[in-house]
C-alpha cells in the first residue's frame, strides 16, 4: 500500500488566539480532503522553537522567531494526502503577506510579513525531520481521534463573525508607515489580540502583542 505524503503544518499564536480565524484556516485544510493524523493545541517551549527554526539560527531575525513561535499557543497537525505538501502551501499563499493572493488563506488572515498564521512543511525531506521533532521532543501525538478533534475545534470557534484581521493589519500598517513606537500601538495590539482569544491567557495575548510590536519597531528601524 502506497504511503501518503505527510506534512508538518503549525496555526501560529496570530492565528490561534483568534479563534474564529484558527477555525477557519483549520476548515479550508480540511475542506481539501486532507486526513488529520496528529492534532494538539499547545504552547511552545523555547528550545522546541529554536530546534525548529534552527536552519536560520545564524540569521539575525532568529530570535524574533523563537519568541513568536513561543509567545502564544499555537495549533500543532499531521496532514496526510497524495500531494499535502504543496498543497497546503498553495492554500496557505505567499509567506510574505502583501504578497499572497488575497484569496488564499494569508491574503486573508495573515498581518504582516511573517506574521502569517501559519507553516507548513516545504519538501518530503523537511516534512519527515519536522514531524520527528515535534513526535519525540514536542508531545504530539498521531491518534485515530486526531481528525475528531480538529473538527471539533472548528464547531467550538467558527461561530459568529469576529475577524479582526483588517484591524490589526491596519495598526502594524500604520505604525509602520507613521514610525509610531509609542504605547498607544502596543495597547491597541494588546486589546485587538485578545478579543476572540477564548481560553487562552491574557498573558499570553499580551506577550504575542509585544513580540508583534517588537516587530514593528525593527521594521521601522530598517526603514
Amino acid at each position: 500500500m502506497k504511503q501518503l505524503e505527510r506534512s508538518l503544518v503549525i496555526i501560529k499564536p496570530d492565528g490561534t488566539v483568534r479563534r474564529r480565524v484558527s477555525a477557519l484556516v483549520l476548515q479550508a485544510l480540511l475542506d481539501r480532503e486532507y486526513r488529520v493524523s496528529a492534532f494538539r493545541e499547545m504552547k511552545v517551549p523555547e528550545n522546541l522553537a529554536e530546534r525548529h527554526y534552527a536552519v536560520h539560527k545564524e540569521k539575525p531575525f532568529f530570535p524574533w522567531l523563537v519568541r513568536f513561535l513561543s509567545s502564544a499557543p499555537v495549533l500543532a497537525m499531521i496532514l496526510e494526502a497524495d500531494g499535502v505538501i504543496q498543497g497546503v502551501r498553495d492554500a496557505l499563499g505567499a509567506t510574505f503577506v502583501q504578497k499572497a493572493d488575497p484569496d488564499s488563506l494569508r491574503g486573508k488572515y495573515g498581518i504582516w510579513a511573517g506574521v502569517n498564521i501559519a507553516h507548513a512543511s516545504d519538501a518530503p525531506e523537511t516534512a519527515t525531520k519536522e514531524i520527528e521533532l515535534w513526535t519525540t521532543q514536542g508531545g504530539l501525538e498521531e491518534s485515530p481521534d486526531a481528525e475528531n478533534a480538529a473538527r471539533a475545534y472548528i464547531q467550538r470557534y467558527n461561530q459568529g463573525d469576529a475577524d479582526y484581521t483588517t484591524m490589526i493589519r491596519e495598526v502594524v500598517k500604520n505604525a509602520i508607515e507613521q514610525k509610531d513606537l509609542s504605547d498607544t500601538v502596543l495597547i491597541s495590539l494588546k486589546d485587538l489580540f485578545a478579543r476572540d482569544a477564548a481560553g487562552i491567557d491574557k498573558s499570553d495575548t499580551d506577550t504575542l502583542a509585544e513580540v508583534v510590536f517588537d516587530f514593528i519597531r525593527e521594521e521601522v528601524v530598517r526603514e
